[in-house]
């Protein structure tokens, strides 16, 4: 069916070049809809429905550009009618395809056909008769399947004809990617010669579409089961913009290796436009770039012949960790042939996948880098001595090998641009080469275990599970000479065994010199030492390659830790025994610089019905755009790297409010519960795992993931520094679990899922920016008189809704709260703009909520959470028990409807910060910020000092002018000429709030009759932490006295606040 529809698109090219335009119609009809008929055919693959998908498109273009010009020809024809009154009759010339005449072979200028992966078999044909006379005629006289000819433009050079002979030759012999770079040259050429029909340019597009069909045949190793979404798909292309180098996409089509053109990328010789600097170690050696060929003329170059880890050699270039992390992959692959651990990495390749030589001296190198498979291209020279041709860089023995050099040119490349380089680690490049899990083991860490790390690293290397190496600590140059070990050095470990009880490993120093001169050494003259040797095969001609058997116990005690690089692939068992490939999904995301938990990335780890525990391993990677400060990153304590560690919870007992709701996530939304500090859930709530903040751009997290089902939290931090700024990274989760596709309309029975959790996951959300401005708003905790000051903000809800307040504190060492509050309803505070205002909790409050505890960086109120209800006597939200399995258990109550007042503090006031307040409510909410006490009033401050007089019973309404209460205790007289509202506010002026002990109170009384006072407003109970005088109307020319007084005797000095809404007189009595 395929062949049908294509064939009727080659006849209406051809019926088109030669002017049958009403033929070419009826062609491009009926092949439009063949092929829409061949592409529901769901046994398609995707390379052969992007072709055909591009012929119906340019099947559709060229139909309407045909009916376009017929329009135009009718209407000239109409016009020219119109001129002459009898004009003869035109016969159209129409003919239906059911019986089309024949069509004759030739090269036409339309490329659209003839440039396609060979998956889709193209033949030229005609209709009926003209195609049972082609079947006449010997196979030989055919054209190509795969023929390109008819790409060629008509006024084309023969450059460009040739190259694309030649790309047809290419494909047809399966060479994709030559076929790829032959025709791409052929474009590039005909575009500088300018001397091209306008159709040229689908010369391009089919390239795209032979990119395509390259990736489908050679896939990239490192790819993440999960999609990349969009907003990840900016973070990965942004990380490849470096300060100095790109670092295209190993798989896109529009930049990746099938883009790049290795085979033919100019004329002659290619030379990479970005040059490695020397070092300063190679400029004293007199160090220049040559090509290999003018270094080794004579040899019969190779990629890589045996990759012997013996031959690999370092030299002036002090990059001694990346060229142990050569030896141990040579070592490995030398141990395991299958496992072609340096041989994938290193294009061009063969068709059998191996590295090949490349006449043009271009070399494409494949790395995991800033959380994707991307290109390094390097060009073939090298440093080295003009005068003698020796190579200045780490190479290969085998002088007929390549890789050795290739390899550190392209690391030397990445990794800052010099040959000055600036140090790694093993573990960090082995991630970046070949994906496998970094991880470290310090000896000097006083959790260390020699004999558990013994069993474990013995039982892994032997198997492949692992490599190894191993660095030394600071020396004196004392222990140098003894022990012949480099200080601050890297040594890789080739192999480990266990002969007559001597745990013992076999280590190769990259200087290829140098060896260990203590037990089992060549200097040991122990009987026991020398045959112990000799049942290893150990000689002098070894130990002059820099490599020695060192004993377990020496490792511990004269090395510093050693590097580990986990090989994915043996992680996880099958039940027959077999190595399981494991389940990888990848998170890309930027973390923004705050302390605050509640603005870090977190991620959600939905496991389903797992069928038994099982071990999963995070791997954190900070993309690094900056390669020049590369090295920075394994210098200790250096303030310019962050410090990040990642965190696990099992958040199963601890449900959202979405998810309390029913709520399930999905593709591209999670609704797993984020994390605000931790003490909201439950006091000593920690990790499945042991906390440690690192500094390597790439580490590993592993943990025990329970049986069934459950939610797992993954949340970031980082540690304070003085740079402030953002990065990039990835999160890659390595399980043996399947995954759960969130997108797929039926979902797996059980496996596992991770994404982002988003900053909100209820209908309708509020975010606010504020601070606490010193001298203004830093009011403190509750106990603190000044708490009334805090920023403010009234929450009103039109119907009951679930509701979730998280506070951000993105920069403060103090801890932080937030409080949720009901007040009373009173109507005098209508005419009181903050009135909403709460001076402490118990101030005719009904309801209120907050943390458990003030916490670093922010905390949450949310109605799911039992431990944030602290005072509900009216049981708004209903009845609420302790047990913390019963009320998970329960389905949150809805807030009632009504207003609430929401007041973030700090714990010490006077303390400037800035802060996030995010409100999530299921019902329509509205958020709006409290003004400011006195606003809008007019203010009138009094000063005195406390009597210390009697106090009287605040249940008493009505007191005798002659009561001592009045007599012994500050008065304030208040005269209003106009009818005005009053509130007022008592300070205590003490140096420190936390040791006040003075209980006041104000009542406001005016006159009942000649022998009665009538309290007519107070502040409620004696109160340590400053009282107020609620909002309360005034008769115009009626003296008010307005009683300061406190529980005890005290004659602590004050200040009273009065806000009035028209001007008062007031004075001390």
């Amino acid at each position: 069916m395929s062949v049908e529809a294509l064939t009727c698109v080659e006849n209406a090219l051809l019926l088109e070049q030669q002017g049958r335009l009403r033929e070419a119609e009826d062609w491009f009809t009926l092949a439009i809809h063949r092929l829409r008929g061949v592409l529901q055919d769901k046994s398609l693959g995707n390379s052969q429905s992007l072709v055909l998908t591009e012929h119906l498109h340019d099947a559709a273009r060229h139909l309407q550009q045909i009916r376009s010009v017929m329009r135009a020809e009718e209407e000239r024809q109409r016009q020219r009618q119109q001129e002459q009154p009898k004009p003869k009759p035109q016969d159209s010339g129409r003919q239906m395809p059911s019986t089309p005449p024949p069509v004759r072979e030739q090269k036409r200028a339309e490329v659209a056909p003839a440039v396609r992966p060979p998956s889709v078999p193209v033949h030229a044909a005609t209709p009926k008769r003209q195609q049972q006379k082609q079947q006449q005629q010997p196979q030989q006289q055919r054209r190509s399947d795969y023929s390109l000819v008819g790409a060629s433009p008509s006024r084309a050079s023969d450059t460009v004809k040739k190259a694309i002979d030649i790309a047809t030759t290419l494909l047809q012999q399966k060479k994709y990617k030559q076929s790829v770079d032959v025709l791409q040259h052929a474009y590039d050429v005909g575009n500088k010669e300018r001397n091209k029909p306008g159709n040229f340019h689908r010369i391009e597009e089919y390239l795209v579409l032979l990119r395509r069909e390259y990736y489908n045949h050679f896939k990239p190793r490192f790819l993440q089961d999960n999609p990349v979404l969009p907003a990840e798909m900016d973070v990965l292309r942004r990380s490849g913009i470096t300060k100095t180098i790109q670092l295209p996409m190993w798989d896109d089509v529009q930049e990746g290796y099938a883009k790049e053109n290795v085979f033919m990328p100019c004329e002659g010789h290619w030379e990479d436009p970005f040059t490695p600097r020397l070092s300063a170690s190679q400029r004293a050696e007199g160090a220049k770039y040559l090509r290999i060929g003018e270094i080794k003329p004579n040899a019969d170059l190779c990629i890589i012949r045996s990759a012997d880890p013996l031959n690999v050699k370092q030299t002036v270039v002090g990059d001694c960790s990346m060229v142990c992390s050569l030896i141990i992959c040579a070592s490995y692959q030398q141990r395991f042939p299958k496992g072609k651990i340096i041989s994938n990495v290193i294009y061009p390749q063969d068709n059998n996948g191996d590295p090949i030589v490349n006449p043009k001296g271009k070399y494409c190198v494949k790395m995991l880098i800033n959380g994707m498979t991307r290109l390094i291209a390097i060009d073939d020279r090298f440093p080295a001595a003009p005068r003698t041709g020796g190579l200045l860089c780490t190479y290969s023995k085998d002088e007929t090998e390549l890789w050795v050099s290739i390899m550190e040119k392209a690391f030397v490349k990445l990794c800052g641009g010099s040959y000055e380089f600036p140090g790694s680690s093993s573990s960090s490049d082995l991630y970046k080469l070949s994906g496998w899990l970094p991880d470290s083991v310090s000896f000097e860490s006083k959790d260390f275990d020699p004999e558990l790390q013994w069993k474990r690293l013995y039982t892994r290397h032997v198997n492949g599970s692992v490599l190894i190496t191993a660095s030394t600590g600071t020396l004196s140059e004392e222990e140098e000479k003894r022990l012949k070990l480099a200080a601050s050095h890297a040594y890789a470990v080739l192999m480990i065994r266990e002969v007559d009880g001597e745990r013992l490993l076999q280590l190769k120093n990259p200087w290829s010199r140098q060896s260990w001169s203590g037990m089992y050494s060549l200097d040991d003259r122990r009987e026991k030492s020398r045959a112990l040797l000799a049942q290893l095969q150990y000689t002098e001609a070894l130990a002059e390659q820099g490599v020695f058997w060192i004993t377990w116990k020496d490792i511990c005690t004269h090395f510093s830790r050693c590097s580990l690089s986990w090989n994915p692939y043996m992680l996880y068992k099958m039940p027959d025994g077999m190595s399981q490939r494991p389940t990888r999904l990848s998170c890309h995301r930027r973390f923004p610089y705050t302390m605050s938990t509640g603005q870090v990335p977190q991620f959600h780890i939905g496991v389903i019905n797992a069928p038994r525990p099982s071990r999963m391993h995070l791997v954190f990677a900070r993309h690094t755009s900056n390669v020049e400060s590369f090295g920075v990153q394994f210098v200790k304590d250096d303030p310019k790297v962050p410090y990040v560690a990642v965190k696990v919870y099992d958040v199963t007992q601890f449900p959202s409010i979405a998810q309390h709701l029913g709520a399930s996530c999905s593709f591209e939304m999670c609704y797993c519960r984020r994390l605000a500090h931790g003490t909201e859930l439950e006091s000593g709530f920690t990790p499945l795992h042991e906390v440690s903040y690192k500094n390597m751009a790439e580490h590993t997290l592993s943990f025990n993931c329970p049986a069934g089902t459950s939610n797992l939290l993954v949340v970031l931090s980082r540690i304070e520094s003085t740079v402030k700024e953002e990065f990039s990274f990835s999160l890659t989760l390595h399980t043996e679990w399947p995954q759960i596709k969130l997108n797929g309309e039926k979902r797996s029975p059980s496996g596992v899922y991770m994404h982002f959790i988003p900053q909100s996951q209820l209908k309708h959300c509020t975010v606010r920016q504020g601070q606490w401005e010193k001298g203004v708003s830093c009011g403190g905790r509750t106990s603190l008189q000044t708490f009334t000051y805090n920023p403010q903000y009234l929450l009103t809800l039109s119907k009951p809704s679930m509701l979730s307040v998280r506070l951000n504190v993105p920069e403060c060492e103090v801890s932080a709260q937030v409080h949720l509050v009901r007040k009373e309803q009173n109507p005098a505070r209508e005419q009181v703009k903050w009135s909403s205002r709460v001076s402490a909790l118990n101030e005719g409050c009904v309801f209120f909520l907050h943390a458990p505890l003030y916490a670093h960086g922010g905390v949450v109120v949310d109605t799911s959470l039992w431990r944030c209800v602290s005072f509900d006597p009216k049981q708004l939200l209903g009845e609420r028990r302790k047990e913390k399995e019963k009320a998970v258990a329960e389905p949150p109550s809805p807030l009632p409807a009504g207003e609430y007042t929401i007041v973030p503090a700090l714990w010490d006031k006077g303390v400037p910060a800035v802060f996030e307040l995010v409100v999530e409510t299921t019902e329509p909410h509205e958020l709006r910020e409290i003004p400011p006490e006195g606003v809008g009033f007019v203010e009138t401050t009094l000063q005195g000092n406390l009597m210390g007089g009697a106090t009287a019973g605040l249940s008493m309404l009505m007191l005798p002018r002659t009561d001592a209460y009045f007599s012994s205790n500050c008065k304030a007289c208040l005269l209003a000429t106009n009818p005005c509202v009053l509130t007022a506010r008592l300070l205590l002026l003490v140096a420190d709030d936390t040791r006040n002990d003075v209980s006041t109170n104000l009542s406001l009384f005016r006159s009942k009759d000649s022998a009665t006072m009538e309290r007519i407003a107070s502040s409620g109970p004696y109160e340590l932490y400053g009282v107020a005088l609620p909002p309360v109307k005034l008769d115009a020319n009626v003296t008010y006295v307005l009683v300061m007084s406190s529980a005890k005797p005290s004659h602590a000095k004050y200040a009273l606040r009065l806000y009035s809404s028209t001007a008062i007189k007031a004075w001390l009595q």
